[in-house]
């Protein structure tokens, strides 16, 4: 999801209401797995914002959180980052007679690119596992622990007809490495993503989209899919996302890039 933010809000008496003495934030996962949360308070009296809340908490399917901060601060702010498109998140201001307010949140679309290059992908009528993303399980920066990852899309270079498979989760060969790689110059903090692209096969997991594409004998032609417009149901938590193509006239030799899409 994008990073929410209250920008400031104060704790003066205003709108009707008397002086703030409490925030109290309000988190429930809706979305269709675990997600995990990165909130932070950020006191806005002075020319350099200090931290008076922070928390990295995950939140199971259907659970509810609520946390409540004492508020002591004249200028103050709330910041929100996600794993979960449908985490809701509501907060709401108290003041001193007991008054709830619910505060408006702004959607700030942030968003980061994640990609890898494989080519001379010698491919057959059988699936051949292409390339793999995963999240980083040593990644220490809480904002991309807490980041929303799905996947972009892709484009593929063949000369034959051609089926492509997104596949969740399952068992891969190969191995996964830290970025920047041989191909892709990303700095090692600025993903949560760790890629697999010695990988060929891909055991078990699910489909999530699937669809074919035209290739030109003698000649590449490029098929390229935009993901994100799909609107899949998906989001990448604690299993792998895999590019899988196949050939649909015989033996060809494929490149392809896949994209990975990190709100933080």
């Amino acid at each position: 999801m994008p990073v929410l933010t209250t920008n400031t809000l104060t704790s003066h008496p205003t709108g009707g209401l008397a002086a703030i003495s409490q925030a109290v934030v309000k988190v429930a996962n809706n979305g269709p797995a675990k997600a995990v949360v990165y909130l932070t308070g950020l006191n806005n009296d002075s020319s350099s914002q200090i931290l008076f809340a922070q928390g990295l908490f995950e939140v199971d399917y259907r659970e509810v959180v609520s946390l409540t901060y004492n508020i002591t601060q004249t200028f103050f702010q709330f910041n929100v980052v996600s794993s979960q498109e449908q985490l809701q998140v509501q907060i709401f201001l108290v003041d001193a007679a007991g008054v709830w307010t619910p505060v408006e949140l702004q959607r700030t679309p942030v968003s980061r690119m994640t990609s890898e290059f494989r080519d001379n992908m010698a491919v057959t009528t059988a699936n051949f596992a292409a390339i793999s993303f995963r999240r980083n399980p040593a990644v220490a920066v809480p904002e991309a622990v807490a980041a929303e990852i799905r996947p972009d899309g892709f484009d593929i270079l063949a000369s034959t007809p051609i089926r492509y498979m997104i596949v969740a989760g399952g068992t891969l060969n190969g191995t996964f490495v830290n970025f920047p790689t041989s191909t892709t110059a990303i700095p090692l903090n600025d993903t949560a993503l760790q890629v697999n692209f010695t990988c060929t096969t891909v055991t078990g997991g699910r489909v999530i989209t699937q669809g074919l594409g035209s290739g030109i004998s003698g000649a590449y032609q490029s098929v390229a899919q935009n993901l994100i417009a799909q609107m899949q149901l998906y989001d990448l938590q604690e299993e792998p996302v895999t590019l899988v193509i196949s050939s649909l006239a015989g033996e060809d030799t494929v490149a392809a890039t896949f994209r990975m899409s990190e709100r933080w």
